[in-house]
């Protein structure tokens, strides 16, 4: 038989006898009203528990042990009836009567531990008792019962879902968004977070945000943390009120907890998003807390803070310029873990400049001699980065690698032969300084990867390097015996290359290698490969030669490991588990499509005077009205930057627009006014003169034409607003277009849409495409049926390569206003569809 809980019970009667004196115990206690050998007795029961000993027969007597005022006693009992409530279904309404009358009680800490152990229960058959005793704690006056009664409410969500949306539970949590107590908000809003996720989460509001943001320092860390999650979905209306935000969350960068320090700086830089000058100045500000949380004595912590800054460098040029100063808080420690040393060589790789480059290069030759292997190989790695970014550090690089070989260790030796390769074929002219280390590899190197990179540069210099026929015949003499199939191939290719520089030496052995690859091996890569070879050679040398040995172009980059594509769609996830495991989320989270929605708090549009600054990234002023701040006299570093930021470059500017995934750099051309036509013209055009008999010709300007379509730009939706529209229009013809193949963004995507005044209210990845939804005002254009203003919503699925599928909704639109405004919505993402 099963038993309760799932816990073991000791062999033989020892088990029962136990249990027999434990329930003589309880009920002496009891009997005898003795509170501390009760409270010895219910002590020795919770003991036996955490054991993992199965104690759920006492259940009974443990019910009735409830019934006391001993607030230690409570918590010992209530921590028993939890553990074994689902066990004990039945056994387990025994205890509700206590629990609702403990909820009552005058002690708020007993209400608060009675409410908390009801509403763990989790049974299904509780809900009942559940929902009135936790909708009267939402409304009790102290703090701690209040905030307890929120987890409560999301407890009895996930029991069931309709007792709390279809009652006055829901209303009753949102109102205390303003509670006075700011753990109860704290609370509050992660459970509506929870409960509302299939709509996205709580939408916040501008008096939500004013509130919540004038008292952040009265949360705890774990409430400023939840008040920034909820603040990265609020969209600001202007420049104005992004400058307020700002000096508001830069106290917070003083905070010693990372998670607080994260938050931030993931809305300093999703609000800069689209004005890089005033991006560099908020790095420059955020530098200073990232460096102390990095120097963190706690690895994990350092780490997580280390990633998130080499994300940041990654960024581009101008970025890693912030941090050049202080390349040296980079060096690896003696005692750092290989994880933090990893992504320390990473972001040193970055951060080489003219200036830098040789102490940082110094510093990676001296990681090349760590214990750790692996270390050893990203360093060396690291320093042929460097030297393929920087074309005036090669020849140092290249003499340090030489250098290296002398250490005679196997794979210190082989990843020194592959950055040699990829740097002879970066810069050829660097060759005679490398060829004396060829000959010292041979010998040395034993990976495959290694002997690839050492045959590759015999085969491409075999004329230049004097016993190159020589230091492959040993190789050439083993080739059956060679395991890795990728160095048979690259043998091969290197023996027929030296045949042609050299013939005489090179004639016996390349026969001697085809014939073992074409008869003594079952590869068939090598096979198929050899026997080619031979068939050109039977055909034509010269033609063999023109194949084999084709000029090749100099390297301009080697291909990163990860397209710009993905790494944009990573930096949108910042301050999340994506930045660490270097993956979107859509690739580690199992959750629905409809309520998984990465939220990036999207910047203000540009001005009209930025615009001008930033030619590459600048949308139209939205020409709202200026909002009132929502500082309460604090002072204004950000807004002091921003007037005192220089125009960034152009050309930096322009490689923004394009890491945007859109040319951006010119804008829309406005379009051209229609040319009044003749009278005559339109006389001919209706036949009037012919149809009526002749008489004056009906002239143009008496036919008053509608004005030409556009749409209102900066118009302002909030979510709820766009839910209640989106519920209740009817649904239009859906449109889809075929998707370029093009790199795209939910950043790049909205920013093409909002230029021309189509704006978003959510976005977020779905598998591999993107998701928006949008909304936009008719400005002129088809009068409308009724009087008031022309909203269109519209869903938007854009599957790069593939479709882009838009359903339509129309709020009181003119006849031929959907039309148009359907191929100007198609026009404004002309980049992304065809």
């Amino acid at each position: 038989m099963a038993q309760p809980g799932g816990a073991p019970r000791p062999p033989g009667s020892a088990y029962f006898e136990k249990m027999h004196e434990l329930r003589q115990l309880l009920r002496g206690a009891a009997a005898e009203r003795d509170q501390q050998k009760k409270r010895d007795a219910i002590k020795k029961v919770i003991a036996y528990m955490t054991l993992g000993i199965d104690v759920s027969p006492l259940f009974s007597e443990m019910v009735m042990a409830s019934a006391t005022t001993d607030l230690v006693q409570k918590k010992m009992v209530y921590l028993y009836l939890v553990n074994y409530a689902e066990s004990n279904s039945e056994l387990a309404i025994l205890a509700i009567n206590t629990l609702q009358k403990d909820c009552r009680d005058d002690d708020p800490m007993i209400r608060g531990l009675a409410l908390r152990s009801l509403c763990s229960l989790s049974l299904l058959n509780m809900v009942e008792y559940l929902q009135p005793a936790v909708q009267r704690a939402l409304e009790d006056v102290n703090g701690y019962v209040r905030k307890t009664a929120v987890i409560g409410v999301v407890k009895v969500f996930h029991l069931s879902e309709s007792a709390v949306l279809d009652s006055s539970l829901l209303d009753l949590t949102k109102r205390l968004i303003h509670d006075s107590d700011a753990h109860v908000v704290a609370n509050a809003i992660a459970a509506l977070e929870e409960i509302l996720i299939d709509e996205g989460g709580l939408q916040p509001t501008r008096e939500i945000v004013t509130n919540l943001l004038n008292r952040l320092n009265q949360f705890s860390e774990w409430g400023q943390c939840a008040v920034l999650r909820l603040l990265a979905k609020y969209h600001v209306s202007d420049e104005g009120e992004m400058f307020d935000i700002m000096n508001i969350l830069d106290s917070l960068l003083k905070q010693s907890s990372s998670a607080v320090v994260m938050s931030v700086t993931k809305i300093f830089v999703d609000l800069t998003s689209n004005r890089p000058g005033l991006q560099i100045d908020v790095l420059r500000r955020l530098k200073a807390p990232l460096l102390t949380l990095i120097a963190s004595p706690t690895p994990e912590l350092s780490y997580t803070v280390l990633v998130h800054v080499h994300a940041l460098i990654a960024r581009g040029q101008r970025h890693a310029e912030v941090f050049i100063p202080d390349f040296k808080q980079f060096f690896c420690r003696y005692n750092d873990p290989s994880y933090i040393k990893a992504v320390k060589i990473d972001i040193l790789t970055l951060l080489g400049d003219p200036a830098s480059a040789d102490p940082i290069v110094g510093e990676l030759i001296e990681y090349v001699t760590d214990v750790d292997a692996e270390i050893s190989r990203r360093a060396i790695r690291a320093i042929g980065k460097i030297a393929v970014r920087m074309p005036s550090t090669a020849e140092l690089i290249v003499n340090s690698l030489s250098g290296l070989l002398e250490l005679d260790i196997d794979y210190v030796s082989t990843e020194a032969a592959v950055v040699m390769k990829d740097l002879v074929r970066k810069y050829p002219e660097l060759f005679q300084r490398a060829s004396g280390a060829v000959e010292r590899c041979i010998k040395i190197v034993a990976e495959p990867e290694g002997k690839c990179a050492v045959l590759w540069i015999l085969g491409e210099y075999g004329l230049l390097i004097e016993d190159a026929p020589y230091l492959l015949e040993p190789m050439i003499d083993g080739f059956v015996e060679e395991q890795s199939g990728s160095v048979r191939l690259e043998m091969l290719t290197a023996a027929l290359k030296l045949f042609f520089c050299r013939p005489p030496e090179m004639q016996r052995m390349l026969g001697s290698i085809l014939e073992k690859a074409i008869e003594g091996t079952a590869h068939p890569d090598v096979r198929d490969r050899a026997l080619m070879y031979y068939r050109l050679l039977e055909h034509s040398p010269e033609e063999a030669r023109r194949v084999v040995c084709a000029p090749k172009e100099v390297v301009d980059e080697f291909q990163e490991e990860m397209d710009q594509e993905q790494k944009d769609r990573i930096f949108d996830e910042f301050n999340t588990l994506s930045i660490v495991y270097k993956q979107p989320a859509v690739k580690y989270v199992v959750a629905k499509a409809a309520s998984f929605v990465m939220t990036k708090m999207q910047p203000p549009p540009l001005g009209a005077n930025e615009q001008e600054d930033y030619p590459g990234l600048g949308g139209p002023s939205n020409g709202a009205a200026e909002a009132p701040s929502m500082l309460d006299g604090a002072p204004a570093p950000y807004a002091a930057t921003a007037s005192a930021s220089p125009a960034a470059p152009m050309a930096d500017l322009m490689d923004n627009a394009d890491l945007l995934g859109g040319d951006f750099s010119s804008p829309s051309p406005a379009p051209a006014p229609a040319p009044a036509a003749s009278t005559s013209a339109a006389s001919d055009l209706l036949g009037m003169d012919d149809l009526l008999g002749g008489g004056s010709p009906v002239t143009v300007a008496s036919l008053a034409a509608p004005p030409p379509f556009s749409l209102a730009v900066g118009a302002m939706m909030d979510s709820s607003r766009f839910e209640g529209l989106w519920a209740r229009l009817p649904q239009l013809p859906t449109q889809q277009r075929q998707a370029r193949p093009v790199a795209a963004t939910t950043a790049s995507v909205e920013e093409a849409a909002r230029r021309s005044g189509i704006n978003v209210v959510a976005s977020g990845q779905m598998g591999e495409a993107l998701k928006f939804f949008f909304f936009a005002k008719q400005a002129s254009g088809p009068p409308p049926p009724v009087p008031g203003e022309t909203w269109f919503l519209v869903e938007l699925v854009l599957a790069p390569g593939s479709m882009a599928t838009a359903n339509l909704k129309a709020d009181n639109a003119g006849a031929g206003a959907a039309e148009q405004f359907v191929a100007k919505m198609w026009e404004a993402l002309g980049h992304f569809v065809a």
